[in-house]
């Protein structure tokens, strides 16, 4: 783990926040989702992930230059009732290489337990079995223990029996398992050939479901998916393969 560093630009509390994890995945969901949430929430830039095994990238947005790795914080949404909600977020546009994806994900474990963040939500594409409704995409939930399995069923998320996940999510959910750790994966059906903005949608759904205080509206994803789908299609056709923005990943998910 000393190959990996986080930096923070600030010291935010943090404590009973969800953090959500969004490394590339099927159909791009957790990049689509992850910039959603960061951009129509309005979250902070916080602090970053660094390791020399990361892409050699900078990530440029508003005209800033950022690491590929960064962790994003939103303010924190009380209730009358004194319950609170905060989201947290680490994105990143590229895969790690697999070697590093262990000590990356301890690396987020103990960076999590020590801002004491509640919760560990990655979010995951995953093909659909038959042909997909598209106007009931299906969400699909796997929990680390008992209690996040009945938070899955409590807001009527259907679990995922059997199967396999792979890359930083499938090493989150079996660490944790092994470290008592309260890890949430969600997954969307979604197309791989193509980031898939009504996947996404339909996974923001429930992530708004799940936090009552913070309002989540996917209504622009699915208003515009259609637009943005034929515009990345377009792209895709018009670039070189050997010069994609962001390489597809493999499916992390069967059965």
């Amino acid at each position: 783990m000393d190959e990996i560093e986080i930096f923070e630009n600030k010291d935010v509390d943090l404590s009973n926040s969800m953090l959500i994890v969004a490394f590339p995945t099927v159909g791009l969901i957790s990049s689509i989702v992850g910039h959603y949430i960061i951009d129509t929430l309005k979250l902070e830039l916080v602090g970053s992930i660094v390791s020399r095994y990361f892409s050699p990238t900078a990530i440029i947005h508003n005209s800033k230059p950022s690491p590929p790795v960064r962790i994003y914080a939103g303010k924190k949404i009380c209730g009358p009732d004194g319950s609170c909600e905060q989201l947290t977020v680490i994105i990143s546009e590229f895969m790690p290489p697999l070697e590093i994806i262990k000590p990356l994900t301890d690396k987020i474990f103990e960076w999590s337990k020590e801002k004491k963040c509640k919760i560990i939500t990655t979010l995951e594409g995953t093909h659909a079995i038959g042909d997909r409704d598209e106007k009931k995409i299906q969400v699909f939930g796997i929990g680390s223990n008992n209690i996040m399995n009945q938070i899955l069923k409590k807001h009527k998320i259907k679990l995922t029996k059997e199967g396999m996940v792979t890359g930083v999510t499938g090493v989150l959910l079996y660490s944790g398992v092994l470290l008592n750790q309260d890890v949430i994966c969600l997954l969307a059906e979604a197309h791989a050939s193509y980031p898939d903005s009504r996947a996404a949608a339909a996974l923001l759904e429930k992530l708004d479901i799940m936090l009552p205080l913070i309002k989540i509206d996917p209504t622009p994803l699915y208003e515009e998916a259609e637009k943005i789908e034929e515009n990345i299609k377009k792209f895709m056709m018009q670039s070189k393969p050997t010069a994609p923005i962001i390489p597809t990943s493999p499916a992390h998910m069967y059965g």
